[in-house]
């Protein structure tokens, strides 16, 4: 990729990055060819103890990533900034096709998955199910308007060995940490089938891990820090959230009495969500991972704060990521899309 190609720069929604009009192909896909030519549905691939992709230690440890994961309108939306969103997220899956060797596993952190209603805060939770099914946990109910979207699927690969691994590793470190059952949600297999296409299918097994629950951000920090060493066991840790992530916002355009008044309050709050953008953007180019985390955390003061995240279980991966990446270069990837309520910014920590 080329540095104009991975660098992000503000647009609202009407740029595309070197010409890129990607349209999803295969969207409900029950059945892949993998790249050693076998044919199989997810019932056939989605375990563990199928051969995988040779991996052996790096010889630095991987980069860290962050995407912004969008929600299902990610797969069928024919807006021209959900093709870029998709573009960006596709140019990102192939870098990390690219990764040689390959990946012993894929360690997703997700907005989507919070640890805490069963166990209590401060627990972080893994997941070492075999044979994960995909979770239609969408916040809409889409049954009556576009029910095709629980026909979806994402066969992928499972390790629930290197799951307990991880697990292990986390209880060593000092987490406090349980294993769970559990399918994998939308912050998950949403933008992976955008970024691992049918014709260019994922083999590395991925591996779920729960941020904390609440606001403790500094927690989240302290979580990433704890896995930063798995980088150089073979792990590729990616933070699945959004830099702006605000459904308060969006309702609050919706109540506005006329179409005059909706502009202006669309218009406001995408300038709060440009801003915030921005203050993450200027956070993360922090060098030392001490300051950066300091600058991360000081967002907080910020009355777009609030407005952009009313709760953080979409900002914490991020810290979680930044936690990982120590002093690693961030660079954003992609054309920023910027929306108001929603940030679709993407970062490699490398």
């Amino acid at each position: 990729m080329t540095n104009d190609a991975i660098r992000g720069s503000h647009i609202d929604i009407s740029r595309r990055q070197n010409g890129a009009d990607t349209r999803l192909r295969g969207c409900i896909s029950e059945r892949r060819t993998y790249k050693d030519g076998r044919l199989g549905t997810i019932e056939d691939f989605n375990v563990s103890d199928r051969a995988m992709p040779s991996a052996t230690t790096p010889t630095e440890p991987l980069p860290v990533y962050f995407i912004g994961h969008a929600g299902v309108g990610l797969l069928f939306d024919e807006s021209e900034d959900n093709k870029i969103v998709q573009a960006n997220l596709r140019a990102i899956g192939k870098e990390i096709q690219t990764i040689n060797p390959p990946p012993k596993a894929i360690l997703v952190f997700s907005g989507h998955f919070e640890a805490g209603e069963i166990h209590g805060p401060g627990v972080i939770e893994v997941n070492v199910k075999k044979t994960t099914p995909i979770l239609h946990d969408f916040v809409n109910d889409f049954h009556d308007t576009k029910p095709f979207v629980y026909d979806y699927d994402w066969p992928h690969r499972d390790a629930p060995e290197l799951a307990h691994d991880v697990w292990k590793h986390l209880v060593k470190a000092g987490i406090k940490a349980k294993r769970v059952e559990r399918g994998v949600d939308h912050g998950v297999w949403v933008p992976f089938k955008i970024m691992f296409p049918p014709e260019d299918p994922l083999e590395v097994p991925i591996i779920e891990v729960s941020t904390f629950h609440g606001y403790d951000l500094e927690s989240q920090i302290r979580l990433g820090e704890a896995v930063r060493s798995l980088r150089n066991q073979g792990y590729l840790i990616v933070g699945s959230g959004m830099a702006v992530h605000s459904f308060a916002s969006i309702a609050e355009i919706h109540s506005a009495k006329t179409e005059e008044d909706k502009r202006t309050v669309a218009d406001r709050v995408l300038a709060e969500s440009r801003t915030f953008d921005s203050k993450i953007r200027e956070a993360l180019s922090k060098h030392n991972a001490g300051e950066r985390s300091a600058a991360l955390f000081k967002l907080e003061e910020l009355p777009e704060f609030k407005r952009s995240h009313p709760t953080v279980e979409h900002f914490t991966p991020l810290l979680v990521a930044a936690g990982a990446a120590d002093d690693s270069s961030a660079e954003p990837l992609g054309v920023d899309v910027v929306r108001p309520g929603f940030s679709y910014l993407n970062v490699r920590f490398s």
